[in-house]
């Protein structure tokens, strides 16, 4: 009589698969100690102050499984609030840290910062490897808004290339020290990306952490 070669087969496949846990949980533990208690010596039983200490430490097993499975959904429950939130932000006005200017066609973005006293300024460009292409020191700034408008040229004078540079306006104070100035943008939020645990902003076309947000408004 023929018979199917999948019939056959499966007379081998009887075998319970195990799945090897790296963990000690509750249910392993419990097992633990069944098996310690049916082969201890009947001369030399288990203390009962052994016995209470390895429940013990059972009932803490317990609880921590617990917890962390508690903390585990407050944090999947937080995520989720906070995706919310981020989607919310969509159609409305915010403003934005940032400390990269854009070179497109040899024309440098302006960007605009805040100084709350007149003062001294340095201004310093680097390029996508940490190299300083540019440094500008300004006397007497007056305090206000105001426009940092790069020629986008080295220090040579030499146009730079088009690409991603990483500037710092930093102002001098009286005591010789230097305090970075923080340059702010602002436009209509017009999308929101999630990136893993990350959560990205589209403002004016560019992607920016949702950390470098100061201020929204509708």
């Amino acid at each position: 009589m023929m018979m199917n070669v999948g019939t056959v087969s499966n007379l081998f496949t009887t075998e319970t698969d195990r799945t090897i846990k790296k963990e000690l949980d509750k249910e392993a533990f419990l097992r633990l100690l069944t098996t310690q208690l049916k082969n201890q010596d009947p001369l030399e039983p288990m203390k009962d102050q052994d016995f209470i200490a390895q429940m013990s430490q059972l009932s803490s097993v317990e609880q921590i499984m617990n917890m962390s499975k508690s903390v585990q959904t407050f944090v999947e429950t937080a995520s989720q609030l906070y995706r919310t939130q981020a989607v919310s932000m969509i159609g409305k006005t915010a403003v934005v840290k940032t400390n990269t200017i854009n070179v497109e066609d040899s024309v440098a973005e302006t960007k605009i910062f805040n100084l709350d006293s007149p003062s001294n300024i340095v201004i310093r460009i680097y390029d996508s490897d940490g190299k300083l292409v540019r440094e500008e020191r300004v006397s007497q700034v007056d305090a206000g808004m105001q426009l940092l408008a790069w020629d986008g040229k080295d220090q040579s004078g030499t146009k730079v290339k088009d690409g991603k540079y990483v500037f710092e306006v930093l102002k001098a104070n009286s005591d010789g020290t230097f305090e970075e100035i923080p340059c702010v943008e602002s436009g209509v939020v017009s999308g929101v990306r999630f990136d893993g645990s990350n959560i990205k902003i589209v403002i004016n076309d560019v992607v920016y952490d949702i950390s470098q947000i100061s201020e929204i408004y509708a």
